[in-house]
C-alpha cells in the first residue's frame, strides 16, 4: 500500500514532468515570437512569461517542501492546470495564423488530470478551457477583428470541443482503471498482511507460532553474543489436558487454551515473548533476566493457574514447567531440548511444579 511519502513522491515527479513541458512550451513561444507569429511587445512578453514561471516555480517549491517533510500536500493538479490554461489562452490572444497549432498545448495539459480527477473534474477543466478560449476569441474579435475568420474559428472550436470531450471521457476511463488497480492492490496488500500475520501468530490463541518463535530466538541469541547478555526459556505444559478434552470436548479445550494464553500475555513484559509450541505446550522467553528472577515469574504464573477457574465449567487446571538459562555458545535447539527434558522431569515428579536445570559443563 502506498504511504503518504509515496503519494507525495508521485506528485513531485508529475510536477517535474510538467516543468519539462513548460520549458519546451516557453522555447516554442520564443521561436514563434521571433518569426512574428506572436504579436506582443517584448517587455509584455517578458512580464507574461516571468509571471507564469513564478507561479509554476511556487507550485514546484511547495510540493518539494512538503515532500521533504514527508507530508501529504493538497493536490496541486487543478490550480497548476488552470494556471497553465490561462497562460496559453493569453498567448492565443496575441497569436496570428498559428493559433490552431498552439491549441494542441491545451491537450497536453489534460492528461495530468487523469491522476486526480473524476468525470466531473474532467468536464469542469474542459469547461474552464473552453471558456478561456472563448474569452480570448471574443477579445480578439473586439480589438483585432482582422485576425480571425468566424466560420473557420467556429469549425476549429467545434473540433476542439469534441477533442476535449473525448479527452475527458478517456481520462475518466483511465481514472477508473487507476482506482480499480489501487483497490486490487489494496486487497492484495491486505491479503499478504493476513498471510504474514498467520505465519507469525497461532490462529487460535493469537500467540507467536512455533516457527516465528524459532526466528525470534535466533535473533535473541545473536544479541546475546553481541552484547554479552542472556535470556531464560521456559517450556510450559497443561497437565492432563488430553483427559480434559476427552471428558469435556474440544470446544472446552480451545477455551482453556485461549484463557491460558491471555494469562501468559498478561504475566510478561513487552520485551518478553510467548509462543504456542505444540497443542498444549507453550514456550516462554524472558529477556535480560537471570534464572532467579525468571523462576519467580514462572512460579507466580503456576500459582495463578492453580487457583484459576477455566471455561464456563469452572475447571481447575495445573501446569508443569521446565526452565533453564541460555549459555553461549550453545544453539537455540540445545536450549529448547534442555527445557523439554526439564519439563519431562516435572511431569515425572507429579506435575504442577517448576523444574530448573542448567547446561552440562564439559569436563
Amino acid at each position: 500500500m502506498k504511504t503518504s511519502l509515496d503519494v507525495q513522491g508521485d506528485a513531485l515527479r508529475r510536477t517535474l514532468l510538467a516543468s519539462c513541458g513548460v520549458f519546451l512550451y516557453s522555447v516554442l513561444i520564443i521561436i514563434c515570437y521571433s518569426f512574428g507569429y506572436i504579436v506582443i511587445d517584448k517587455e509584455q512578453l517578458v512580464i507574461l512569461m516571468t509571471t507564469f514561471w513564478l507561479g509554476h516555480i511556487a507550485a514546484v517549491v511547495f510540493v518539494y517542501l512538503r515532500y521533504r517533510k514527508s507530508k501529504l500536500a493538497p493536490s496541486m493538479t487543478l490550480p497548476h492546470m488552470a494556471w497553465a490554461i490561462l497562460y496559453i489562452s493569453i498567448i492565443m490572444y496575441h497569436t496570428v495564423e498559428i493559433r490552431p497549432a498552439l491549441m494542441m498545448s491545451y491537450l497536453t495539459i489534460l492528461p495530468f488530470g487523469a491522476f486526480r480527477f473524476k468525470l466531473r473534474g474532467f468536464f469542469g477543466i474542459t469547461l474552464f478551457t473552453l471558456s478561456c478560449y472563448a474569452v480570448a476569441l471574443f477579445l480578439l474579435q473586439q480589438h483585432r477583428p482582422g485576425h480571425w475568420i468566424p466560420e473557420v474559428e467556429a469549425i476549429i472550436g467545434v473540433s476542439f470541443l469534441l477533442g476535449m470531450l473525448g479527452y475527458s471521457v478517456i481520462g475518466h476511463e483511465f481514472s477508473l482503471m487507476r482506482d480499480r488497480f489501487y483497490n486490487t492492490k489494496k486487497q492484495l496488500d491486505n491479503a499478504l498482511a493476513k498471510i504474514d500475520e498467520l505465519a507469525i501468530t497461532d490462529e487460535l490463541t493469537g500467540l507467536y507460532s512455533r516457527r516465528h518463535l524459532l526466528k525470534v530466538l535466533e535473533q535473541q541469541r545473536a544479541v546475546c553474543h553481541r552484547e554479552d547478555t542472556s535470556f531464560v526459556l521456559a517450556s510450559i505444559d497443561l497437565d492432563d489436558f488430553k483427559l480434559i478434552v476427552e471428558q469435556y470436548g474440544y470446544d472446552v479445550g480451545d477455551e482453556i487454551l485461549c484463557q491460558f494464553s491471555e494469562l501468559l500475555k498478561d504475566s510478561i513484559r513487552e520485551v518478553d515473548a510467548v509462543a504456542r509450541y505444540g497443542n498444549e505446550e507453550f514456550v516462554l522467553l524472558l529477556n535480560s533476566v537471570g534464572i532467579e528472577t525468571a523462576l519467580i515469574v514462572v512460579e507466580r504464573i503456576r500459582q495463578t493457574v492453580e487457583v484459576y477457574l477455566f471455561s464456563k465449567l469452572d475447571l481447575n487446571v495445573t501446569i508443569s514447567v521446565g526452565i533453564t538459562q541460555y549459555h553461549a555458545p550453545e544453539s537455540v535447539a540445545d536450549t529448547l531440548a534442555r527445557t523439554a527434558e526439564l519439563l519431562s522431569d516435572a511431569k515425572r515428579e507429579g506435575c504442577n511444579r517448576v523444574v530448573q536445570g542448567e547446561a552440562k559443563v564439559a569436563a
